[in-house]
């Protein structure tokens, strides 16, 4: 499997030494820490400042290192699965794609940033999660709800933001991992630099024979692909900073990923090989009351999708790989500056103008040849003003935003929030947002199968939530409305005869979610249950009244607990994940038949000595007792897996 090598740089965190709120944040800790208290637990995601958890108005998660090393996930997809409102539907193994439905959205509709930047595919207008490795992950914060109104489009069921790793200088971590289907991990972090500058260098590497992906039989005949589906995946990553002076710094992260994964189609590819790259560099600035950061940003997201059943070499019949291309090259420039008018107020503001091209990606044709996009670059400008305001035991945050996305028209966004501080640490509040995905390539402008008139898809939320923590307990009851319009389907024409995308279905997507954790002595438990009514409200083309049932592939309801402990050298954690069943459609059959998927729970555990200062080994058996369902028709499961680790650190 050939490999590609690339190169890229990302937005760095910000710096310890600003008071009050700042536009990109310290590191933050998870309630699974001891070492600091649960009021210290400090995010940026939810309003591109740095806050406290408990004074935002929005639903905030954050997965730190440390519950990184103590779940021992495989991959993003499996440490993000306990997160409530997350729902996750799966084509194979770890090395396959995967689709997110946050509160019950299109799995696009979920802005994924790494260190600040946006990441993904133009051309299908969301992230490939498999190409993710966890060993390059300091923490996560989930933001859910829209945050148009401050991050821009796709930002319609909420925002994910990745910090890669940070080191101090002098430190340095190893770890290696195997297990199932011929499973191998291996990464290596280190911490170099001088008193004013510090930077970390993260080399990752996976690889696994997989499995079976798709069973494929039907009436029409047995599985044309009964074979495993392995992966492979190579990341290096450079994230620095130098404090020039007392008053400014200059940050960047260089990441380089690549790899490539098999999956089962029945027809055209069945392997693909991407290479991906970011390139960040940012300045910031503080004087008085003011911080001002400017930041340029390159991205390409590259991936060859072939099929490597027309390749037989031996008969000199193909010597080249017959596939599509697809090139996302992304450059970025942002200008923010905030005002710290007092300790009560904040106000931010910022310009944004970033240049999507696809010109390198060709398309395969199905009567042979390739072609490129009908339109190859877009320019989308943006311009947004919030403001924070604490006065007393009232909070209040609001924000308004302009986005001109070229052809795609342009959308005014916002939102506004209130709270009140019932008593301290716990605050009831309200909020009423507007999001907007615009349209992708592959919509407006794919080879014989597009639409250059459509408009962004719409989403009016609106929400309310208590959120507490006290004691070493934290509880967040939110109820949640968001109604979807203009959606992309795709539709025949009778009478223009056309097969193309249009704007013409909507959803209803309503419900609520329930997260408490806590800490008692060694122990700390998580809880979590969320219940989704993701209506489908798009009018039938032959009955032509309303369907009024439930999405595809969205479950209903999702109940999870995790559980962690320590015990001496021991670090024990369990997790029990419900997801309820499921609507489908089975091509297999003529015509096609809908399905439900059947409602599972999968039990994870796991332990963690430290075998020394330094050593620490680690077990871990995925879904115990072997009992995940699919979540994608004739899509196979991976079953029960074992994994044993080891890793060496010197801090």
């Amino acid at each position: 499997m050939k490999k590609f090598i690339s190169i890229a740089v990302l937005v760095g965190t910000v710096f310890p030494f600003i008071s009050g709120p700042k536009v990109l944040g310290e590191e933050t800790v998870s309630i699974h820490s001891e070492s600091e208290s649960e009021n210290q637990i400090m995010v940026v995601t939810a309003n591109r400042i740095e806050q406290n958890i408990n004074d935002t108005l929005a639903s905030v998660e954050v997965l730190s290192r440390e519950d990184i090393e103590k779940i021992q996930p495989e991959s993003i997809t499996d440490l993000l699965s306990t997160v409530a409102g997350f729902d996750f539907v799966y084509t194979g193994g770890d090395g396959q794609s995967s689709s997110l439905f946050t509160r019950g959205t299109s799995s696009d509709h979920t802005l994924v940033l790494i260190d600040g930047i946006r990441v993904g595919s133009a051309s299908l207008g969301n992230k490939d999660f498999s190409t993710i490795p966890v060993a390059q992950i300091e923490r996560i914060e989930i933001v859910k709800g829209p945050r148009a109104s401050l991050w821009g489009s796709d930002a319609i069921g909420g925002v994910i933001q990745i910090f890669t790793r940070k080191l101090e200088n002098e430190e340095y971590s190893f770890d290696v991992m195997t297990g199932a289907n011929n499973f191998i991990s291996s990464n290596v972090s280190v911490g170099f630099g001088n008193a004013d500058v510090n930077n970390t260098f993260t080399v990752s590497y996976e690889n696994s024979d997989g499995f079976d992906a798709f069973d494929n039989s039907s009436d029409f005949g047995p599985d044309s692909e009964p074979d495993a589906d392995g992966y492979q995946r190579t990341s290096i990553a450079l994230r620095g900073e130098y404090q020039i002076s007392d008053r400014s710094v200059m940050d960047w992260v260089l990441q380089a990923d690549e790899g490539d994964n098999e999956f089962d189609n029945a027809y055209g590819a069945n392997v693909n090989e991407y290479n991906n790259r970011l390139l960040n560099l940012r300045y910031t600035y503080i004087s008085d009351h003011w911080l001002t950061e400017v930041s340029v940003k390159q991205s390409r997201d590259e991936t060859f999708s072939f099929d490597a059943r027309a390749i037989d070499l031996d008969d000199g019949l193909i010597d080249t790989k017959q596939g599509s291309t697809y090139v996302t090259k992304r450059e970025q420039i942002n200008l923010l500056t905030q005002y710290e008018l007092n300790e009560d107020v904040n106000l931010l503001a910022g310009i944004e103008r970033y240049t999507d091209d696809l010109a390198d990606s060709e398309i395969l044709l199905y009567e042979g040849g390739t072609a490129p996009f009908d339109e190859t670059q877009r320019t989308s400008k943006s311009a947004f003003v919030s403001s924070i305001i604490n006065a007393g035991q009232l909070i209040s945050e609001l924000s308004f935003r302009y986005d001109d996305v070229g052809t795609a028209g342009s959308e005014n966004t916002f939102n506004f929030s209130a709270g009140y501080q019932i008593t301290t640490g716990i605050t009831l509040s309200v909020s009423r947002a507007k999001g907007f995905k615009a349209p992708t390539f592959n919509d407006l402008y794919f080879p014989g199968f597009s639409n250059p008139d459509l408009n962004s898809e719409i989403s009016f939320n609106s929400e309310i939530m208590l959120k507490g923590q006290w004691n070493k307990q934290s509880l967040t009851i939110i109820k949640f409305d968001n109604k979807v319009d203009q959606l992309i389907t795709f539709f025949f024409d009778p009478d223009t005869f056309v097969f193309a995308p249009f704007n013409i279905d909507k959803a209803n997507l309503k419900g609520h979610e329930i997260v408490y954790q806590v800490r008692s002595g060694n122990l700390a438990h998580k809880f979590t249950a969320s219940y989704v009514d993701a209506i489908d409200q798009s009018i039938d083309s032959f009955t032509l009244e309303a369907k009024n049932e439930q999405l595809l592939r969205r479950a209903k309801e999702h109940y999870g607990y995790e559980l962690t402990a320590d015990v001496g050298d021991y670090s024990l954690f369990a997790q029990a994940n419900y997801s309820g069943s499921r609507r489908d459609n089975d091509f297999s059959t003529f015509p096609a038949t809908a399905v439900i998927l059947k409602s599972h729970t999968v039990l994870n555990m796991g332990v963690s000595y430290q075998a020394s200062e330094r050593m620490s080994v680690k077990l871990k058996v995925a879904d115990m007792t072997n009992s995940e369902e699919s979540t994608v028709v004739n899509y196979n499961t991976v079953g029960r897996q074992i994994f044993l680790s080891f890793q060496y650190r010197n801090f």
